[in-house]
């Protein structure tokens, strides 16, 4: 059964090049979604918007390097942010605390870093074993889509289609309820033909649900940029109905107090009137 793990480290980025000291700039980053590449030498590359702007440790990398290897997916956001200053005060880039998930199939080594951030389940993932993950949205810049993300919502659940793109026979696009689209899932998560990707499950007839988690960009000379998660459909069904389930589970305890209460209310106001008569 698949489980979804956590770990967190601290990346080295030289590449960062805003002033990320307590100003809007380090408020917008935290939160950001990065992506994990492997690189030419074995190194495990950190990209915000495909640029490459740090790398992971080299203890850690390896590890994740082995897992990538095997054709395990993650997503990583920003949670913290720190500016890297030179002597004369020079902003020369940041440390980017990074959370990182991936859901662990049954048999696989979890990924521990080396300063005490163990991996830790997921209550909500052990409860409901849905398999999940986050990426961006690629080729969002293309025909006229950014106009269609400006009137996107976080939250907005959209649909995935393998259009038989001629350029990338596994390309799956990504559009909203109406027919638009936003762009198309990254190569490196479609992975056409290989049994990891999502392209090969999606044509053996897996089923996924996908929605908006976030929003980025936008302002003078910015791009706007969608992040995404896909999860497996019948494992999101089945946490829903169970939601649903033990919503309704409550109403009855409710209701139970609430009778208890009045029978309560009940004895005291005939003890009182028993009282008044005698």
């Amino acid at each position: 059964m698949a489980k979804r793990r956590v770990f967190r480290t601290r990346v080295r980025c030289p590449g960062m090049e805003a002033d990320l000291g307590p100003t809007a700039n380090q408020h917008a980053t935290i939160g950001r979604m990065v992506t994990l590449e492997k690189g030419l030498h074995s190194e495990v590359n950190v990209l915000i918007n495909g640029a490459v702007v740090g790398s992971l440790a080299a203890p850690i990398g390896a590890k994740v390097v082995s897992a990538i290897d095997r054709g395990q997916l993650f997503s990583a956001t920003i949670e913290k942010a720190f500016p890297i200053y030179d002597a004369k005060f020079k902003p020369t880039g940041a440390h980017l605390d990074i959370k990182v998930e991936y859901v662990l199939e049954k048999g696989q080594p979890a990924i521990e870093t080396e300063k005490s951030w163990r991996c830790v389940d997921s209550p909500i993932a052990n409860a409901h074993p849905t398999s999940s993950f986050f990426t961006n949205v690629a080729g969002v810049t293309f025909d006229g889509r950014q106009r269609i993300i400006a009137q996107c919502s976080v939250g907005e659940r959209l649909h995935l289609r393998d259009p038989n793109n001629r350029f990338d026979k596994g390309a799956i696009k990504v559009l909203r309820s109406n027919g638009e689209q936003l762009g198309f899932v990254p190569a490196h998560v479609s992975r056409d033909g290989h049994s990891s990707g999502l392209a090969f499950r999606m044509d053996r007839g897996d089923k996924y649900i996908c929605r908006i988690s976030s929003l980025t960009g936008g302002g003078w000379g910015k791009s706007l940029g969608v992040n995404i998660e896909i999860t497996d459909a019948e494992g999101f069904i089945t946490a829903e109905a169970s939601a649903v389930a033990n919503s309704t589970d409550v109403a009855p305890g409710n209701n139970t107090l609430g009778w208890v209460i009045l029978l309560i209310a009940i004895v005291l106001l005939l003890v009182v009137i028993v009282a008044h008569n005698s």
